[in-house]
């Protein structure tokens, strides 16, 4: 495989990954935020307390069920995209993506601890968190770039805009378009 199409499939997985992880990360604080608008402490209580008297696999199954609801109908989603309805289709698979996310995200925080007992569970738990670490080194070095390029896109427009400002108020704002007409043509002369 070409060196710069491997680069570019593992920069692309590292981003994928990496969605994910922040996805898992908000879905986290959704659910708690979520739970913590149900009214009843009890109810609440009586949840925790449910999940705690559950042994380690008692608690995978609650934690794969949000996966077995919301699989399914992503596929019903992707079969709506296919038929031709694509808003739709992408609009239900994007919520689904993100409530399956999310639940799944709630459940593990809630059966945390009984998961992570498990060896195999614990040892794939400790296997991604690696993978993600890995993807942020990874990325890291672009997102610099990026920082980078965005303040330096910043001051440069800072610039430009105060010089418009400065020819707008000598000219009486008639040379505008002239002073974006000359900027133009400088960015096209430095692309080709």
């Amino acid at each position: 495989m070409d060196r710069r199409l491997k680069h570019a499939l593992l920069t692309l997985a590292a981003i994928v990954f990496l969605i994910e992880a922040w996805l898992w990360d908000k879905s986290i604080l959704l659910g708690r935020w979520a739970l913590s608008l149900i009214p009843w402490t009890e109810f609440k209580g009586f949840i925790a307390g449910l999940v705690e008297k559950l042994p380690p696999y008692g608690a995978l199954p609650l934690f794969l069920l949000p996966v077995v609801v919301v699989e399914p109908l992503k596929i019903i989603a992707v079969r709506q995209i296919a038929h031709g309805h694509w808003l739709t289709g992408l609009l239900a698979f994007v919520v689904l993506k993100f409530v399956g996310v999310g639940l799944i995200a709630f459940v593990f925080d809630l059966t945390r601890a009984k998961l992570l007992s498990i060896g195999w569970f614990a040892r794939f738990h400790d296997w991604l968190v690696h993978w993600r670490d890995l993807a942020h080194a990874f990325i890291e070095p672009y997102k610099t770039a990026v920082r980078a390029r965005i303040t330096d896109l910043k001051a440069r427009a800072a610039i430009l805009m105060r010089r418009l400002e400065a020819s707008d108020a000598r000219s009486g704002g008639g040379r505008l378009v002239e002073a974006l007409m000359r900027v133009r043509a400088r960015i096209r002369k430095s692309q080709a």
